[in-house]
């Protein structure tokens, strides 16, 4: 069964990978080096693909003191914004759909779904933008590309492990 719970994320995400290919795309093609140590850096936030992006560009300190920068600016919209969509989830799991409030729960979380997609899309904007060289701009749609096929290469790999549970109910 599809539920809100398993739309909003999924659409976060394709909409996050979206925005960084369209990013990508307005990008001069070249290649880019990644610098040692690049491995280092950890994010301790949940904002999606670009953490993973940003990993791969291999940043120099410069660059990560201001992507710090950016993500600490908005900060306290995330924090705001991640307070409401708990409290509407809370609200979600103990509303039967057929109280009159109900409808208004559901618009909550379509505008804040809608508002973290908006913030998110800022803030990778303002950090391609500002922040990432034009070869680091250009590496984005390659990274994306080994990230998509890594993935699918390692579902298969389960799939072909776990025959019984990839295959669909036939009941």
């Amino acid at each position: 069964m599809v539920t809100i719970r398993k739309v909003i994320p999924a659409l976060c995400l394709a909409t996050s990978l979206a925005g960084i290919a369209a990013y990508a795309q307005t990008a001069a093609t070249t290649t880019t080096t990644a610098t040692p140590g690049a491995h280092q850096w950890h994010h301790h936030g949940h904002r999606g693909g670009f953490f993973f992006v940003l990993h791969k560009l291999g940043l120099t300190a410069d660059q990560k003191a201001q992507v710090k920068s950016i993500l600490a600016s908005e900060k306290s919209q995330f924090e705001a914004l991640r307070a409401s969509a708990k409290a509407n989830h809370t609200a979600l799991e103990t509303t039967p759909p057929t109280d009159a409030g109900y409808p208004a729960l559901i618009q909550t979380a379509q505008t804040n779904a809608a508002t973290r997609i908006k913030l998110q899309s800022e803030t990778w904007t303002a950090i391609y933008s500002t922040v990432l060289t034009k070869t680091q701009q250009a590496a984005i749609p390659g990274i994306v590309a080994a990230a998509q096929k890594a993935r699918e290469a390692h579902m298969a790999e389960w799939k072909a492990a776990h025959p019984q549970a990839a295959a669909p109910d036939s009941n």
